[in-house]
């Protein structure tokens, strides 16, 4: 079976110029599907109709309808363009000059070979859950004339292709123009959210999209050729803008440009959220919500992550791996904590006025916000970088980064959309991190340090 009918015969969808070779010719892409991290494994099944999950879903839905018919909504028909195209228009928007195989080679050839990380991050979930995409669940038609239905009914709705194409490339073009990452971010954000406006997915289709681009990103990290064409097309980039050198951004991604303003008691997706905080209240007395108690703590997740790891992780065993995770640790508690600072929301127990799972803890953390979760950044975070490290057991790493996350919203201390917000923003620092030349060696010495394991 060659490539193009794999594609077509996979997710229905497939880049105008992609060829026969691409899976195993490492000139054009930079790792294959089957070395990808499977979103069917560490993310978990879509919800289903009958769920109290599914409530945010046909909310954003209905939002949706009501602003197809505004600027808004003309925008998410363009938006249903797919491939290398189309990132490149938008792109170019972004950076004030054409990217195009012509004038920008190293540009174009990052983007071509690191737009396929959007498109296998999200394949083997597609096959494995095949959901019916939401214009085709209630009997319309997608709003983007770029869409075609036919094709879209026999393409699964969860994880959103076009939400991980869009989200991979933002954060590689993160890393590449640090100084630019929150237009950069913030445009694929909203590229992601058309979707949902033409129908074409659910919310929930491109939250997960948006989590298997950055497990893709993460692990094309691994490949030597990825890191070196980033140079050569920040090179390019600096020729072009006339810069004699790389400008040293410090600032982290800032979550009030990237992100939608957090939800409040009357936005249309609370509604949503207390869905989701009763569905996983039924948990609490069972193994999992003993986890959840488990995971009240950051010792807690670093303990946690040598299982799935399959060796020892700590400050004498793995000193190197052991100083990149706390270099990370902390930028990503500082990035959550300015969050806290600037977008205050109460957090659910004491909303509802209801006990949670660490009852030790509700006195100190009444009055701060929900908005982000801290926990749940750094646990997605550091399960992004240490996928990279250990790349044979993606999977299992970036299943309890995930559900690290999940147990705030369990224990009753955050909302559903706190921790999706919150992983979204993990992503995008570890992205400025990986544009940091002090992490960067920081990453390559817990290479060495675990390839010296194997």
């Amino acid at each position: 079976m060659n490539f193009r009918f794999y594609a077509i015969a996979a997710i229905g969808l497939i880049f105008s110029n992609i060829s026969a070779s691409a899976q195993t010719d490492t000139s054009k892409v930079y790792t294959f599907l089957e070395n990808m991290p499977d979103a069917g494994i560490y993310l978990p099944a879509p919800p289903d109709t009958s769920s109290l999950e599914y409530a945010d879903d046909v909310i954003q839905w209905q939002w949706g309808k009501t602003v197809r018919n505004t600027p808004r909504g003309a925008m998410a028909n363009r938006d249903g363009k797919w491939g290398h195209e189309i990132m490149a228009e938008i792109y170019s928007g972004v950076f004030g000059f054409t990217i195009c195989e012509d004038s920008t080679p190293a540009i174009w050839k990052l983007l071509v070979k690191a737009s396929y990380t959007g498109h296998f991050s999200t394949s083997k979930a597609k096959r494995k859950y095949m959901r019916t995409r939401p214009f085709a669940q209630f009997n319309e038609h997608t709003w983007s004339e770029f869409d075609d239905d036919k094709e879209l009914r026999h393409n699964g709705s969860y994880p959103s292709g076009h939400t991980s194409l869009s989200w991979s490339m933002a954060l590689v073009f993160a890393e590449m123009v640090p100084e630019l990452q929150d237009t950069i971010l913030r445009r694929a954000y909203q590229y992601a959210e058309s979707r949902v406006i033409v129908g074409a997915h659910y919310q929930s289709d491109i939250e997960a999209g948006r989590l298997a681009a950055s497990a893709g990103v993460a692990s094309i990290h691994t490949s030597p050729y990825f890191l070196a064409d980033i140079q050569a097309a920040r090179a390019e980039y600096n020729r072009i803008k006339g810069l004699k050198t790389t400008p040293i951004t410090n600032a982290m991604p800032d979550g009030r440009k990237i992100l939608d303003s957090p939800v409040d008691t009357i936005s249309r997706r609370f509604y949503g959220d207390v869905a989701q905080y009763w569905q996983s209240k039924a948990e609490r007395g069972t193994e999992r919500g003993r986890q959840a108690i488990a995971d009240g703590s950051i010792d807690a997740l670093l303990a946690g992550f040598s299982v799935p790891a399959g060796f020892e992780i700590s400050q004498k065993a793995t000193p190197a791996l052991a100083a990149m995770l706390q270099m990370g640790q902390e930028s990503l508690s500082a990035n959550a904590n300015q969050m806290k600072t600037t977008a205050f929301r109460k957090r659910p127990y004491v909303q509802f006025g209801e006990p949670t799972l660490i009852p030790e803890a509700e006195d100190s953390t009444a009055q701060t916000s929900s908005y982000l979760s801290a926990t749940a950044e750094v646990g997605w975070g550091l399960a992004l970088l240490l996928a990279e490290i250990v790349p044979e057991r993606q999977n299992e790493i970036l299943t309890r980064g995930f559900e690290y996350g999940r147990s705030r919203v369990i224990a009753g201390y955050n909302y559903a959309s706190d921790v999706q917000a919150s992983r979204v923003m993990a992503a995008c620092v570890v992205a400025h991190l990986h544009a940091d030349a002090k992490f960067s060696k920081l990453v390559e010495k817990a290479k060495k340090e675990y390839g010296k394991r194997k």
